[in-house]
């Protein structure tokens, strides 16, 4: 019969694992963090164009991350557009707002308008006035187009989301980023 006696210092043991984990938790949970929050980012503009007409790319792209590091953990994904706090959680919008109309609306709908075709330079041309507010072209001695009404306040719903698509990325990525970069850390150091 064989009889085996194996002693073991499980305090150098723990120290060692305590030392490992100091060194490379932090380093991995800031990879883990800064990677779900480049995740979310990305889905949050696969997302936008469901919920706004995109004209032109800087929307999307004003979309960012401020990546995690070790001493802090946490990372950030946020908007450059001050605009788009009042997306997110609706309210009310102040100030001058022309609202486009008739044809104006449906240029709009696809496109950008052209300055040259903003309320403060059309009323610059003679066949345009602004009555009870509203902006008007005349176009001939029987027709009067309506081209923008002006708002002072309008109300605009939360439709950006952006809250509800990053926590919901979070929640599904984090662990599987947080494995992926525990195990680079290891086979690293």
């Amino acid at each position: 019969m064989l009889k085996l006696d194996v002693t073991a210092d499980v305090a150098k043991a723990t120290e060692h694992l305590s030392e490992l984990a100091q060194q490379h938790v932090p380093n991995a949970a800031s990879k883990a963090l800064t990677r779900t929050a480049f995740d979310a980012r990305d889905a949050v503009r696969d997302g936008l164009p469901e919920r706004f007409n995109l004209r032109r790319p800087w929307i999307s792209q004003g979309i960012g991350v401020t990546p995690a590091k070790p001493r802090t953990l946490m990372a950030e994904v946020w908007s450059r557009d001050r605009f788009m706090a009042l997306q997110e959680s609706g309210g009310t919008k102040t100030g001058k707002l022309a609202i486009p109309v008739g044809p104006m609306a449906q240029t709009a709908q696809t496109r950008v308008i052209p300055k040259s075709q903003w309320p403060g330079r059309l009323l610059a041309k003679k066949n345009v006035f602004y009555r009870a507010g509203a902006v008007f072209e005349r176009r001939d001695e029987k027709r009067i187009l309506a081209l923008y009404l002006l708002r002072r306040q309008q109300k605009v719903e939360p439709r950006f989301g952006m809250a509800d698509t990053v926590r919901s990325v979070a929640l599904r990525e984090y662990q599987r980023q947080m494995e992926r970069a525990l195990r680079e850390e290891l086979t690293k150091g």
